[in-house]
C-alpha cells in the first residue's frame, strides 16, 4: 500500500490537468476554425500548455518526494528506539535473520546473541527525574556501542534492556566480551548524582544449529540473563537446556501457588520480637508453603515468583487476612507484616485493608507494616498517597532491611516512617568486622536523632546481643530467642509469660 501512495497523491492533479488540456484543444480547434490569426493563437496556447506542464511536473515530483520522505520517517520510527536511535526489537530480529542467512550460505559460523539487562533499573529511574533517567540510558547505550564489534548490531529492546549479536563468535569470545561489558557498564555513571553505579547482567545464546530462529535465540538469551541475575557473582550466563526446564518448573509452580491460595493451603508462622529483658512485645508474620508434591517451598522462591507473575496482591491479601485473624489471640502484641512494592504500587492496598479491618473487626494500631527501601525511592504520587493513607488508618510503618539499599535521610524525613529495622547482614558480622559495629551504631544514632524506633533482626548469638546493647539497640529479633513458630506456640509463650532471654 505504501508504495502506491506517491502515484495516488499525484493522480488527482494529473486528471485535472488532462481535462484542462482537452478543453484547451477543443478551444484551439474552435478558434482556429474562425480566426484569421489562428496560427498565432495556436502558438500562444502551446506555450501556455508547455509552461503548465512544467509546473505540473515539478508539483508532482515535489509531492512524490514528500510522500517518500514521510514513508522513510515512518519506517525509521517503527524500527528504531526514539531515545537512543538504536534499532528496536523488530529491526534487531530482522538484521539477525539476515546475518544468520548470510552465515548459513557462506559458512560464516555461529552467531552469539546477547541480552544485556540493567540491574534494578526501575529503582534507579524512580530515584531520579525523567531527564536524568534518559541520560542514564543514553550513557549506557554509548558504552555498549564502544565495545561492540559492529555497531549496527546493537539494539534497545526494553526500558532497561539491550540486545546485540556477533557473527562468527565462539562461546569463549562471547564470554570474554560479556566480562568486558560488565566491567565497563559497572563503572560510575556521570548521569547520576554522586557518580552512582548501575550494574548489569548478561545472557548469552549461541546460534549454531540448523534451523535456528532469531526470536528463539533472543528468548534463550533472555532466559540466560534471568539465570545470571540469580547468580550475581557471575554476572553473565550462557544458555543451556536446564534453563528451559527451570522455566517450565516455574510455570508449574505458579499454577500450584494459585491453587494453594484458592484452597487456603498456605500458613503463617510468627517470630517473636523481644526487648532487652527478654520480654516479647511483638511478632513478625511470615508466610510458609508446603506443597503436596514438592514439600516445603522456600519463601525466597514463591514470593518473588508471585510478584513476577502478577499475583502478589493475592498473596498479600491472604497473609493480611490470616495475620489479622491470629492477632485477636494476642491483644498485647504488635504484629509486623511485610508489604511488597507491588502491593504499594497497585493503588488498591488501602481499599483492601479497609475492607479487612471492617470484616474482621481488628484495630490497625496493633499492626506494623514493613516495607523495603526500594518502595521509597520512587517518591511518586501513588507511593506517597498509599503510605500517608496507611498512617491515617492507624498502622505504623517500618523500613525492612535498612542499610542494604539506597539509604537516604530524605525519605526518612519525607515519609511517615516509625521504625528502622537493621538488616541481618550487619548483625552477622558484629565483633568480626569493625565496620559492622560502626554501621550499627550509626544507624541507632540516626534513629534516635529522628525519633524513630529501631530493631535488629537475624540475631543468633549472645555476643551479638551484647554488642547491640552497647550500640544502644535493645529491641531484637532472631534465632537466639526463637525461630519462627506457629500461632499455637505463640499462645503458649504469651500465656506462660515466658522470658525468652532465659
Amino acid at each position: 500500500m505504501k508504495a502506491d501512495q506517491p502515484r495516488a497523491a499525484a493522480d488527482p492533479i494529473m486528471i485535472v490537468s488532462a481535462i484542462c488540456i482537452a478543453a484547451f484543444i477543443v478551444l484551439l480547434c474552435a478558434v482556429a476554425a474562425k480566426s484569421p490569426d489562428a496560427k498565432n493563437i495556436l502558438s500562444a496556447i502551446m506555450v501556455g500548455l508547455g509552461a503548465s506542464g512544467l509546473i505540473l511536473f515539478r508539483q508532482v515530483r515535489k509531492t512524490t518526494s514528500q510522500v517518500t520522505a514521510s514513508e522513510a520517517r515512518a519506517l525509521y520510527a517503527a524500527t528504531h528506539d526514539s531515545l537512543t536511535q538504536l534499532p528496536n526489537k523488530i529491526l534487531f530480529l530482522n538484521r539477525l535473520a539476515n546475518a544468520w542467512r548470510r552465515g548459513a550460505d557462506g559458512g560464516g559460523g555461529p552467531i552469539a546473541v546477547m541480552c544485556v539487562g540493567l540491574d534494578r533499573f526501575d529503582e534507579i529511574q524512580g530515584a531520579v527525574d525523567d531527564t536524568a533517567g534518559d541520560k542514564v540510558v543514553l550513557e549506557i547505550a554509548q558504552r555498549l556501542l564502544s565495545v561492540c564489534p559492529n555497531q549496527d548490531t546493537v539494539a534497545r529492546v526494553g526500558d532497561g534492556m539491550f540486545a546485540m549479536f556477533w557473527s562468527g563468535a565462539t562461546v569463549e569470545r562471547a564470554q570474554a566480551l560479556a566480562g568486558q561489558m560488565v566491567k565497563l557498564l559497572s563503572s560510575p555513571l556521570s548521569a547520576l548524582s554522586g557518580d552512582a553505579i548501575c550494574t548489569c547482567s548478561i545472557g548469552i545464546d549461541l546460534m549454531c544449529e540448523e534451523g535456528a530462529q532469531p526470536s528463539e535465540s533472543l528468548r534463550r538469551a533472555s532466559l540466560a540473563l534471568t539465570s545470571a541475575r540469580r547468580r550475581p557473582a557471575a554476572r553473565y550466563a550462557v544458555f543451556n537446556s536446564e534453563m528451559d526446564a527451570d522455566l517450565k518448573n516455574a510455570k508449574a509452580l505458579e499454577v500450584d501457588l494459585r491453587r494453594a491460595l484458592a484452597d487456603g493451603a498456605l500458613n503463617l508462622v510468627y517470630q517473636p520480637q523481644v526487648n532487652a529483658k527478654g520480654a516479647m512485645f511483638g511478632v513478625e508474620a511470615l508466610v510458609r508453603w508446603t506443597d503436596a508434591k514438592r514439600g516445603p517451598v522456600s519463601p525466597s522462591v514463591f514470593v518473588p515468583m508471585a510478584e513476577a507473575c502478577g499475583i502478589s496482591h493475592m498473596l498479600g491479601a491472604y497473609v493480611l487476612r490470616q495475620a489479622f485473624i491470629d492477632s485477636k489471640r494476642w491483644p498485647n502484641l504488635k504484629v509486623a507484616i511485610n508489604i511488597t512494592p507491588a502491593e504499594i504500587q497497585s493503588g488498591n492496598l488501602i481499599k483492601t485493608l479497609k475492607a479487612l479491618l471492617a470484616e474482621l473487626d481488628v484495630n490497625p494500631r496493633n499492626f506494623e507494616l514493613e516495607i523495603t527501601e526500594g518502595v521509597l525511592l520512587s517518591s511518586d504520587a501513588i507511593t506517597s498517597e498509599t503510605l500517608n493513607g496507611l498512617r491515617k488508618l492507624g498502622f505504623t510503618l517500618a523500613i525492612d532491611d535498612f542499610g542494604t539499599g539506597y539509604s537516604s535521610l530524605s525519605y526518612l524525613r519525607n515519609f511517615p516512617i516509625d521504625k528502622i529495622k537493621i538488616d541481618r547482614s550487619f548483625i552477622a558480622h558484629l565483633g568480626v568486622r569493625p565496620e559492622s559495629d560502626a554501621i550499627v551504631k550509626a544507624i541507632v544514632d540516626l534513629a534516635d536523632a529522628l525519633a524513630l524506633k529501631v530493631i535488629a533482626e537475624g540475631v543468633e548469638t549472645r555476643n551479638q546481643v551484647d554488642r547491640l546493647a552497647v550500640a544502644g539497640c535493645s529491641n531484637i529479633q532472631g534465632f537466639f530467642f526463637s525461630k519462627p513458630v506457629d500461632a499455637n506456640h505463640i499462645d503458649e509463650l504469651v500465656n506462660k509469660r515466658v522470658n525468652l532471654a532465659a
